[in-house]
């Protein structure tokens, strides 16, 4: 079911934005309505499984569409809020701004670390790094547990390909993965390396699952 809210959301991608939203405010679009809903359920069934696996064995066990157990379920929580962040960025520029307090309202609620007191703080560039970042440290995690858990490694490349648009939404277009990020946010995405473009640091991530399928 949450897999089947995800995709619903997706289809909503480029329904109009309403005014006067705050953050607060019910969801006015039906993206948010729905991805909302996914990102809960996803939770919820990683739970489940947390609580079947404490008691001995996960058994068959697939409200996350799992087919890699409690570590897939884990996956998609944090793969969704990825997808969260890249939605928004991707607006036109005049919606970038609800847009992205759109998916902060998303993002936020669903933490891998507790985050540090003063990100409640920060402005949108601030906030979305943060969520970026903790989101990388989720896809880390996975192959903690899986080595070679392939989806994860996929979506931590995809993150570091966006880092330039996700650190300056206008000047990061235009150069893409083929930027750089800035010392003090680029430590904080765990395998990006900010003194060279960020297409080599994606390099280095993606490698060792090309090696294990030689």
């Amino acid at each position: 079911m949450p897999k089947c809210q995800e995709k619903i959301a997706s289809t909503y991608k480029k329904e109009s934005f309403r005014d006067g939203q705050n953050e607060m405010a019910e969801p006015t679009r039906a993206y948010e309505r729905h991805m909302k809903q996914a990102l809960q359920d996803y939770v919820a069934s990683y739970k489940e499984a947390r609580a079947i696996d404490d008691d001995g064995g996960l058994g068959e066990i697939h409200g996350g569409g799992s087919s890699h157990g409690l570590t897939e379920i884990f996956y998609r929580i944090h793969a969704s809020r990825l997808k969260c962040l890249l939605s928004a960025v991707s607006q036109r520029e005049i919606d970038r701004d609800v847009a992205e307090s759109e998916a902060l309202r998303l993002t936020m609620s669903h933490w891998f670390h507790t985050p540090s007191s003063d990100v409640e703080g920060c402005d949108t560039r601030g906030r979305v790094w943060a969520v970026l970042a903790d989101v990388v440290s989720a896809l880390s995690q996975c192959r903690i547990e899986q080595h070679f858990f392939h989806r994860s490694i996929y979506r931590h490349a995809q993150a570091l390909m966006w880092a330039p648009v996700l650190h300056d939404p206008v000047s990061g277009i235009a150069n893409g993965s083929l930027s750089t990020v800035p010392v003090t946010k680029g430590h904080l995405l765990r395998g990006l390396n900010s003194t060279t473009p960020c297409a080599n640091s994606v390099e280095a991530i993606i490698n060792p699952l090309f090696e294990k399928k030689r």
